[in-house]
């Protein structure tokens, strides 16, 4: 596999020669100091290109970073910002470079807050770049009104776990779980509750990917035991547990910033989808 120095060398020299590339800025975790870096880690850069009628019409460009294993989207489109191209691409050799490409020849001097390093500008584009202070993805204090309407609507959506495990109807039920209670509330929940722990002065990385690293190693495995495969009565378990492990840090958080915790809905909802779960079927 290519080393950092290899890649970027490949690539600036690349960038030289190309008349369409202005500029290339090196952004995300292999510019933040705080990030942790290893061999599976992508390269994530943002081109700006006085034409993007060559990028938008074919990949043939990237053939000279390497051979490709695959890439997305499949063809070249916009897949977040207007204005821009999106080229996720995995080299054969296991090398990752994520490419945002645009033709929007005007750069804020905010645009990097997060880290950046100024791979190539042959026009200047970058001169006005404020120094990075790495924290646009630091946890925010949630506002009284945000932790009351998450922790309310968490207790809605929980009740469908036990409908369709009841009504053996797992993809559903899985979908609740593992995707709309983790990842809109459960998620959210820790995010406050490791801010509080930091003084509200560090991130946790997408998608919770950096919890471990903050959470005490019982409260990991408290949440550990939210996790489980796809029998049914596991998954009863697991549902639970994620309740359990809620209630408990969405508690913590509203006393540690003062705010009421539904008590009266929680107990409500939990009985009934205890009841559910003891309720026979009919033969």
């Amino acid at each position: 596999m290519r080393t950092e120095k290899e890649v970027l060398s490949q690539f600036k020299k690349w960038a030289k020669r190309n008349k369409l590339v202005r500029a290339a800025v090196l952004t995300s975790s292999r510019v933040n100091p705080d990030a942790d870096i290893d061999f599976l880690s992508d390269y994530d850069i943002e081109l700006y290109v006085s034409d993007l009628t060559t990028f938008k019409k074919s990949d043939d460009w990237l053939k000279v970073f390497g051979s490709i294993m695959v890439r997305w989207p499949f063809k070249p489109r916009s897949t977040g910002k207007t204005g821009w191209i999106t080229r996720l691409v995995l080299f054969k050799d296991g090398i990752r470079i994520d490419f945002q490409i645009t033709d929007q020849l005007k750069i804020k001097s905010d645009a990097y807050d997060n880290g950046y390093e100024v791979l190539i500008d042959k026009d200047g584009l970058t001169k006005g770049l404020s120094k990075p202070t790495y924290s646009e993805y630091i946890i925010k204090k949630p506002s009284k009104e945000e932790y009351e309407t998450l922790v309310n609507e968490f207790w809605w959506d929980a009740y469908y776990i036990p409908k369709y495990l009841w009504r053996d109807q797992l993809p559903f039920a899985k979908y609740m779980l593992d995707y709309i209670l983790r990842y809109s509330f459960l998620h959210k929940v820790i995010d406050w509750y490791i801010g509080i722990k930091n003084k509200w002065t560090v991130e946790t990385g997408a998608l919770g990917k950096n919890f471990k690293k903050y959470l005490d190693s019982e409260t990991w495995e408290e949440l550990e035991k939210t996790y489980v495969g796809a029998d049914i009565e596991e998954n009863w378990i697991a549902f639970f547990n994620m309740t359990a492990f809620f209630r408990k840090m969405a508690k913590q958080v509203g006393e540690n910033l003062g705010y009421e915790y539904p008590e009266q809905v929680d107990k409500e909802v939990i009985k009934f989808c205890r009841e559910i779960k003891e309720t026979k079927k009919i033969e």
